[in-house]
């Protein structure tokens, strides 16, 4: 009897050992961005615990505030954040201290200008209020529209900046505004509940503009460039998963944000394509003429054009991939 206690005793102080041992090895992280369906696999990643599997234990912050984003990411106070890639471009070409992880989602009519019935076509914006979010990727949406398809500029419209696309699209359905960019599940509210209400333009006229990533602190990749790897790895293993599983998945990806149900990830995937493995390999090949490197650069060029860049030399911003 005493012997069997002494083993007993050992075993669970081995396992005790272990145990610690296996805490130890997790490695803490945040990650942020705000409540979208592009990012949500996030959350499969948690619930499955693909990324207890890399060995990293993942704090989501959902921010909406994307106006904060830049320092965040620069301070350190998360190190990976995901956003739009446009805004992503802007915050590297303007000192932020980050770099490119993976593209995770490209809006493909999930995003979109909504007007009222009497504005037929872009040039019908003159003189009218329009709300968006500068800080976030409806703005270079916006431009680049009104840029290949209208005579206008700016200043011909009464922009509002709203600070949030959420915001933007409530503005428009209180009648406050005539038009708005905004992203799903607001653009199909607003085109059920507003007569008259409809698209000018959405993402999948401008397939490029709105294409989000996953960014690390420049300091943090360095020092721990196998927490990057993991990150990517979880990211793929959510992307298949949803693809095997769908209804489960959606429901996983609607737990994470409040007031989203899984019918709402459901409707908003319809607009979106999800980057995997395979498609990041692809986007990575720069000398595929769509690559990422390039939509990237469309980007920096655009905002040096219009004084909203201080540089639009990327390598640095994309040391992780070359």
């Amino acid at each position: 009897m005493k012997k069997a206690a002494l083993f007993l005793t050992l075993a669970l102080a081995g396992s005790t050992c272990i145990t610690a041992a296996a805490e130890e090895e997790m490695t803490d992280i945040t990650m942020a961005f705000c409540t979208w369906t592009g990012y949500a696999p996030m959350f499969i990643a948690q619930e499955n615990g693909f990324f207890e599997e890399q060995g990293l234990n993942v704090d989501i912050q959902v921010i909406e505030d994307e106006s904060t984003y830049a320092t965040l990411i620069t301070q350190g106070s998360v190190q990976f954040l995901a956003t739009a890639q446009d805004p992503n471009i802007k915050m590297f070409a303007n000192g932020a201290t980050s770099r490119y992880v993976l593209s995770m989602d490209a809006s493909n009519g999930a995003d979109g200008l909504v007007v009222t019935d009497e504005i037929q076509t872009m040039d019908d914006l003159a003189g009218k209020t329009l709300a968006l979010d500068k800080s976030a990727s409806s703005y270079y949406f916006f431009l680049t529209a009104l840029e290949n398809g209208s005579s206008l500029t700016e200043d011909d419209i009464k922009v509002m900046d709203m600070g949030d696309t959420t915001q933007a699209g409530l503005a428009f359905m209180s009648g406050s505004v005539d038009a708005a960019i905004m992203w799903e599940p607001e653009l199909s509210e607003a085109l059920e509940s507003v007569e008259g209400a409809h698209t000018l333009v959405t993402s999948a006229d401008y397939p490029d503009t709105i294409l989000d990533s996953l960014v690390v602190n420049a300091k943090y990749a360095e020092e721990h460039p196998e927490v990057v790897e993991g990150v990517r790895k979880a990211w793929y293993a959510s992307i298949e998963f949803m693809k095997e599983n769908p209804e489960e998945a959606y429901k996983m990806m609607a737990s994470g944000f409040e007031d989203v149900t899984a019918e709402d990830v459901a409707s908003d995937v319809l607009g979106l394509e999800f980057f995997g493995e395979a498609e990041n390999e692809e986007l990575n090949d720069a000398s595929a003429e769509e690559s990422i490197f390039t939509i990237s650069q469309k980007m920096a060029d655009f905002w040096m054009e219009k004084g909203e860049c201080q540089t639009d030399v990327l390598d640095d911003f994309f040391s992780l991939i070359k």
